[in-house]
C-alpha cells in the first residue's frame, strides 16, 4: 500500500478510537455497560444490527461465492416476512417485557437453570467458532497488501477491537458499529464503480455477460437435499438460520432492547433486516462484477486463485492509490463491527447466566471489561486457524446452522407450547443440536437443512419428554406463553 492509504486507514482506526473515548470510563453499572441504559436511539440500533451481521466474512467471502456460482445464496432471504413476524409477534416483545439483560434468562424463567445454562454455552460455543473466521477474513487481504504474516494481522484487529469494546461498553459498540456501517456502504458503492467502468459498456455490459454464463440465476426449486442452495432450503432452512441470527442471538437481540421502546424496538429490527438483504445483495454484485470484469480481461485472473482471494486479488492490484486503503479500512470495519458487538454480548452472557453459577461475588463493570478481553484474546488465538475454514462466508453459515436450530427450537418450545417441561426442553435442545452434528458429519444434506430438522427434533423430543412427567406448574409459567396477558413474575 502507499502512504496515501495508510492515512485513509490510519484516519479510519482514529475516528474509531475518537468515538470510543467519549464513552470511555462513563459506564456505573452493568445496565449502562451492557444495555446503554436503554437510551439508544432506533436507528442506530438498526444500523449496528446490519453492522453485526455484514462482517468481513461476508464482504470477503460473499463476492467469491457469486463469481464462482450465482445468486441463489441469497435464496433465504425470501423467508423474511415469515421471520419478521416471528420474531416482532413473538420472540421481542417478550424479552422487552422481562427487561432481561441475557435472552437466556427467559429461559431459566420458563423453564430452569439447567435449560439457560446449556443454551448460555451453547451460545458461546457458537460466536467463538464464528468471532474465529470474523477476525481472520481482514487477514486475507491485508496479508496480501503488505506481505506481513495473516497471524499477526489477525492479533492486531481482534486485539485492538477487544480493547475499544472493553473500555466502552455497548455505547461504543453501536456508535462505532454506525459509523463502520457508513463506511463498508460507501466502499462497496465505489468499488462497483470501479469494476464496472474496467467493463466496456459498463454496469449494462456487466449484467449482460453475467446472465449469459448464469451468475444472475437467483432461483432452484430442485427438492435434492444435497443441493447447497435450493428455493425449499431457502424457505424453511432459511426461516430457522434468520430467527436463529435476529431472533434468538444475543448478539442481535442485545443492541434492539437497548431502545426505549418496543415500537422502537421493532422498528429497528425490521429497518435492520430489510438493510442487512440489501447489503448482501449489493455484496453479491461485486461478484458478478468481478466475474464479467474478468471475463473480460481474462489473462488478469491468472491461475488457482481460490473463492477467498478474488476479491483481494482485485483489491490489490486494480484499485488506485487512496482508494486501496478505503477498502482495507471498509474490510477492517466489517470485521470490528461484528467483534466487537459479539464480544460484548459474549461478556453479557457470561455474567448473567455462567458467573452467578461459579460464584456468589456479585459482579460489576471491570468484571465485564475483563471478560471481553478474555473473549477477544480466545477468539483472536483460534482466528490463527483461519486458513482451515474454506469459503469464510459459507463456513459461517455452516457454523450458525448447527447451533441454530436447536435455540430457536428450545425458545419456540418455551414460548408456543405450554405443557412442555423443563426436563422436555433440555433433552429436547441436546438432541437438537446432536442431530445438527449428526447431518453434518453424517450426511451430504445441505446446511441450511440443518437448523429446521433440529428444530423439528427439539420439539418432538422435548414434547414426548414432557408428557411423562406432570404438566408444569400454571403459576410459573404465567406471562411466559405467548398470548399470555400477565406480566411474568420477577
Amino acid at each position: 500500500m502507499s502512504l496515501v492509504d495508510y492515512v485513509v486507514l490510519f484516519a479510519y482506526l482514529g475516528l474509531t478510537c475518537g468515538i470510543t473515548a467519549l464513552f470511555a470510563g462513563r459506564q456505573k453499572s452493568l445496565r449502562d455497560y451492557f444495555m446503554g441504559d436503554r437510551g439508544i436511539p432506533w436507528y442506530a440500533a438498526a444500523c449496528s444490527g446490519v453492522a453485526t451481521i455484514a462482517s468481513a466474512a461476508s464482504f470477503i467471502g460473499g463476492p467469491g461465492v457469486a463469481f464462482s456460482g450465482n445468486l441463489q445464496f441469497l435464496q433465504y432471504r425470501l423467508a423474511m416476512p415469515l421471520v419478521l413476524g416471528v420474531i416482532c409477534g413473538i420472540i421481542l416483545p417478550m424479552f422487552f417485557r422481562l427487561h432481561v439483560y441475557s435472552i437466556y434468562e427467559y429461559l431459566e424463567r420458563r423453564f430452569d437453570s439447567r435449560v439457560r445454562l446449556v443454551a448460555s454455552l451453547l451460545f458461546l460455543l457458537l460466536k467463538a467458532a464464528y468471532l474465529a473466521i470474523v477476525i481472520y477474513a481482514p487477514a486475507i487481504v491485508i496479508a496480501q497488501m503488505t506481505g506481513m504474516p495473516g497471524e499477526w494481522i489477525a492479533y492486531a484487529v481482534g486485539g485492538f477491537t477487544a480493547i475499544y469494546t472493553m473500555v466502552g461498553g455497548i455505547k461504543a459498540v453501536i456508535w462505532t458499529d454506525t459509523m463502520q456501517l457508513g463506511i463498508y456502504l460507501g466502499a462497496i458503492v465505489v468499488v462497483l464503480v470501479f469494476i464496472s467502468r474496467g467493463v466496456e459498456g459498463g454496469m449494462p455490459e456487466v449484467l449482460r455477460i453475467a446472465g449469459e454464463h448464469g451468475r444472475l440465476d437467483f432461483f432452484n426449486f430442485s427438492f435434492d437435499l444435497n443441493q447447497p442452495y435450493t428455493f425449499w432450503a431457502g424457505l424453511f432452512g432459511g426461516t430457522v438460520f434468520t430467527i436463529a441470527q435476529f431472533g434468538v442471538d444475543q448478539a442481535e437481540v442485545q443492541r434492539f432492547l437497548t431502545t426505549a421502546n418496543i415500537r422502537q424496538s421493532n422498528i429497528a429490527m425490521i429497518s435492520s433486516m430489510i438493510a442487512a438483504a440489501l447489503v448482501g445483495l449489493a455484496i453479491f454484485m461485486i461478484g458478478v462484477a468481478l466475474f464479467a470484469f474478468y471475463q473480460t480481461h481474462p489473462g488478469k485472473l491468472g491461475e488457482g486463485v481460490g473463492p477467498n482471494a478474488i476479491f483481494p486479488k482485485f483489491i490489490i492490484e486494480e484499485l488506485p492509490v487512496g482508494v486501496k486503503g478505503l477498502l482495507v479500512a471498509a474490510i477492517l470495519a466489517a470485521a470490528m463491527s461484528t467483534i466487537s458487538s459479539v464480544l460484548n454480548s459474549m461478556a453479557t452472557v457470561t455474567l448473567s447466566d455462567v458467573w452467578p453459577r461459579l460464584t456468589q461475588r456479585s459482579a460489576g463493570v471491570m468484571t465485564a471489561r475483563g471478560f471481553t478481553a478474555i473473549y477477544g484474546v480466545a477468539t483472536t488465538i483460534l482466528a490463527s486457524f483461519g486458513g482451515r475454514f474454506g469459503n469464510i462466508l459459507e463456513a459461517s453459515v455452516l457454523i450458525g446452522n448447527l447451533f441454530g436450530g436447536s435455540l430457536v427450537g428450545t425458545f419456540l418450545l418455551g414460548m408456543l407450547v405450554r405443557r412442555v417441561t423443563a426436563t422436555g426442553a433440555l433433552f429436547g435442545m441436546l438432541c437438537g443440536f446432536g442431530s445438527a452434528v449428526y447431518f453434518w458429519r453424517g450426511t451430504d444434506i445441505a446446511s441450511l437443512w440443518y437448523g429446521i430438522f433440529s428444530l423439528i427434533v427439539v420439539f418432538v423430543v422435548g414434547i414426548l419428554v414432557s408428557l411423562l412427567e406432570s404438566p408444569p406448574d400454571a403459576d410459573r409459567t404465567r406471562g411466559l406463553i405467548f398470548g399470555d396477558k400477565v406480566p411474568a413474575k420477577r
